[in-house]
């Protein structure tokens, strides 16, 4: 018998290349000095902030417990402020944060760059597919 899931299975290959995108994303965010994922976060509050943590969970896909975690990480160095709203925890960025997004916007287009170089037309319709195929198992999920 011959597997053929290095090629053929969704999870395998999907995983495969996460892993080689994570590479990539984290030696081209590098000059942030923290991994990627917080300079999502960064970002996504430079276009709509204050958020609250499930907010920001939603929007980046995330589990609540992560962005909690990471928006600690930021507050720690006072890129964020975190404020208690009830039971909801609301995140906002401080004027430190403005140095931060500067490097982090230019990190992402140095990966936009990258990978349209890499990708070329593949690129536009992979994404596509991968954000459909992505709300299909999460509504499953439900």
């Amino acid at each position: 018998m011959s597997h053929h899931f290095t090629e053929t299975c969704a999870y395998f290959t999907a995983a495969r290349y996460m892993r080689a995108m994570e590479q990539l994303t984290d030696k081209i965010f590098a000059p942030t000095g923290m991994k990627p994922a917080y300079s999502y976060i960064m970002m996504a509050l430079e276009d709509v902030h204050p958020q609250t943590i499930k907010e920001l969970s939603t929007n980046l896909g995330y589990e609540r417990s992560t962005i909690s975690r990471l928006a600690k990480v930021l507050a720690q160095r006072n890129l964020v402020t975190l404020q208690a709203q009830g039971r909801a925890t609301s995140i906002d960025l401080t004027s430190d944060s403005q140095d931060f997004l500067i490097i982090a916007n230019r990190c992402l287009d140095n990966l936009t760059t990258t990978t349209d170089n890499l990708m070329g037309a593949d690129k536009a319709p992979m994404t596509s597919l991968l954000t459909t195929n992505n709300q299909k198992i999460r509504e499953r999920l439900q």
